[in-house]
């Protein structure tokens, strides 16, 4: 008796029709309080709808009337998996793929968790098994595009999430994933179509807010910037990621009382955060301002850094090399003032970058060049705040300057931690930075590649750039 509203809620569900594809399924269950599916496929829909623990009850009732329904033990594993728990996201997905192993749903879902798990190889090989079983399977070629992202790899990300909204034209994950694909490219007019259509569909997810967010901070529309970023903090309060980008939009309007409020906000939830603390220092900057021109003594200055050796990994032949060659490089060009830092740890580090700032102040060229891992080693996402220097503090340093700060990074090499379970959220190398105007920071490689480290003494860039440097 309820198959016929089930059927019809199933169309509504792929169109994104929720409200009325909760009251056919709530009609249906009515109908025939024992029929597995109706509830299946209610859960499936507050799923969709980001109603992750509302979805619970439904599926649990599907799964209490037939323990081996694959579509409501997929729902339930995909449910977990962004609630954040992926012990019991695994389990559900591991009794969904034994049941039915022809099923790509488990799989696909299984390769998210994966994903989240830093485990980069078994998700792709989860994807694909997916793809293998059915080509046309939407979740599966958005798992990939957000596989690709999560490597930096966004030229790849693209066309997968083409093809997955091919097949799914109302996909938030697609949606929101390409959004974020077109904004790490600056594609930023596309990337706020498509987080657009993703809050369209579904408002109750910060990430598109966020997201859209910072592609308004780039297009200069501020105000609209801090309206998602208010958004994103009624979703998730807590998102330190908003607090900073609500305090780079209030920062470039001179609001900056507001924008210390959230940095100190973001201090509190993460405390010793670089970034939140760079932020301050530059506002301090700006707020004391520089001296004339015509006051400044230190003429042209350098912080030339080279770390080879590390306490947690392989230590580095190249960057102690690196560093020497392009201070001697420096001097030999004219620079008053170098200094050079070798296997520096942060607080020494940090300590060196406040110093060189407050020298910036009297110099009319400032340089900083850092040669080594563009990451620290770390245990899970929470201590990266702890155990790095943040390169906004590099920013910071060459910021007083008053005709020339530049930043040189000889460190887009490989990300030794990429593979490690406990490395969420970490890509390939050092990630896209777009620096306030009168800053230039050179990469040794495009964003999201890798530079090589070459085969002589010295990397390949550090090679090209001294022979260039006069």
């Amino acid at each position: 008796v309820a198959g016929p509203a089930v059927g019809r809620a199933r169309k509504l569900i792929e169109q994104a029709n929720y409200p009325a594809a909760l009251a056919e399924l709530d009609r249906a269950v009515k109908q025939d309080p024992s029929f597995t599916y109706a509830f299946a496929w209610r859960g499936t829909a507050k799923v969709r709808m980001g109603q992750f623990n509302e979805a619970m009850p439904d599926l649990n009732e599907a799964l209490r009337l037939d323990s081996r329904n694959v579509l409501a033990l997929s729902q339930r594993g995909y449910a977990f998996f962004l609630l954040g728990d992926n012990g019991r996201a695994l389990a559900d997905l591991n009794a969904a793929a034994e049941i039915d192993p022809s099923s790509p749903a488990p799989h696909a879902f299984r390769g998210l968790v994966y994903s989240d798990m830093g485990e980069q190889e078994k998700a792709f090989s989860e994807l694909n098994r997916a793809l293998k079983l059915n080509p046309d399977f939407p979740v599966a070629h958005g798992g990939l595009g957000s596989v690709y992202n999560k490597q930096q790899e966004y030229e790849k990300a693209l066309p997968a999430f083409n093809k997955a909204l091919t097949l799914a034209p109302k996909s938030v994950l697609s949606l929101s994933g390409r959004g974020f694909s077109n904004l790490s490219l600056g594609n930023y007019d596309r990337a706020v179509d498509d987080l657009n259509q993703s809050i369209a569909i579904n408002g109750k997810f910060p990430r598109p807010f966020i997201n859209r967010g910072r592609a308004y901070l780039a297009l200069g529309n501020f105000q609209a910037a801090i309206k998602d970023f208010n958004e994103a903090l009624k979703l998730e309060p807590k998102s330190v990621q908003a607090l900073l980008q609500r305090a780079l939009a209030f920062e470039r309007l001179r609001d900056f009382d507001k924008a210390r409020a959230d940095l100190q906000a973001a201090l509190s939830l993460s405390p010793s955060h670089p970034v939140a603390i760079a932020a301050i220092q530059r506002i301090d900057n700006k707020l004391g301002g520089a001296r004339p021109t015509e006051e400044r003594s230190g003429g042209r200055i350098a912080l030339v850094i080279g770390n080879s050796r590390y306490g947690s990994f392989d230590s580095l032949a190249n960057p102690k090399r690196d560093a020497t060659l392009i201070a001697d490089a420096l001097r030999k060009s004219g620079f008053q003032d170098v200094k050079l830092l070798t296997d520096a740890g942060r607080e020494v580090l940090s300590e060196s970058l406040k110093t060189f700032a407050e020298d910036s102040k009297k110099a009319n060229w400032a340089v900083v060049y850092y040669a080594g891992h563009g990451i620290a080693k770390f245990e899970n996402d929470a201590d990266i705040p702890k155990e790095s220097v943040a390169l906004d503090q590099i920013l910071n340093a060459v910021g007083a300057a008053d005709k020339m700060r530049l930043v040189i990074l000889d460190a887009c090499r490989e990300n030794p931690f990429v593979t490690e379970k406990k490395s969420l959220s970490v890509g390939r190398g050092l990630a896209r930075i777009e620096p306030e105007s009168g800053t230039l920071v050179a990469f040794a490689t495009k964003h999201g590649h890798l530079a090589t480290d070459g085969a002589g003494d010295n990397s390949p860039f550090t090679t090209s750039l001294v022979r260039r440097m006069d």
